[in-house]
């Protein structure tokens, strides 16, 4: 890619309920997260991207549809994108996980969220959004940052929020923001 847009999912029940999860159709944005992904869409009407690139996972994919609404653009899934492997405790309330590393824990490392999401974006060329989860998108800037997981954790990745990196100059033009600058916009125009 030359330029991409990183875009967490709106709100979903997992958000809402504190919950780990990721099954591919069992949870689905709330109301307040579909209006995020709304407002998303918004910010990015009148631009110009070569397409959507989403996690299979059904937030991620409802929130890359609402946002299309104004782009009108092909929607591909890829695989690359997905929610973290919480492996056992998938489905479970993040306040019952015992405070211990992902490793320690068995869940997906960091670094194959890294390396999946980087491959990802290295694998496609143009502009394009890419529409995943928190932790996978915060792995993307932790390494255009050059920050391990620990020195990561203070990245706030909003629901419905851009991350605009310049891959080819692998410089980040924004974290985490619920609006683009006039000059971030100009780069889509």
């Amino acid at each position: 890619m030359k330029y991409v847009i990183l875009i967490r999912h709106g709100e979903s029940y997992t958000n809402r309920n504190g919950i780990l999860s990721s099954e591919l159709n069992r949870y689905r944005l709330t109301e307040e997260g579909i209006e995020q992904a709304r407002f998303t869409g918004e910010q990015l009407n009148g631009l110009k991207f070569d397409g959507i690139i989403s996690s299979p996972i059904l937030r991620a994919v409802e929130t890359a549809n609402i946002i299309n609404q104004y782009l009108n653009l092909e929607i591909k899934t890829d695989n690359r994108a997905i929610e973290s492997d919480f492996g056992e405790y998938n489905g479970k309330r993040i306040v019952d996980i015992p405070d211990k590393s992902r490793d320690e824990l068995g869940m997906e490392s960091f670094e194959s969220q890294t390396s999946r999401m980087i491959d990802l974006i290295n694998s496609y060329t143009g502009n394009y959004i890419v529409v995943s989860h928190s932790f996978p998108i915060r792995c993307v800037l932790a390494n255009y940052l050059k920050l391990g997981e620990i020195e990561s954790f203070g990245l706030d990745i909003r629901h419905a929020s851009m991350s605009v990196i310049n891959v080819e100059k692998e410089k980040i033009l924004a974290i985490g923001s619920l609006l683009l600058s006039p000059e971030i916009r100009k780069i889509f125009k």
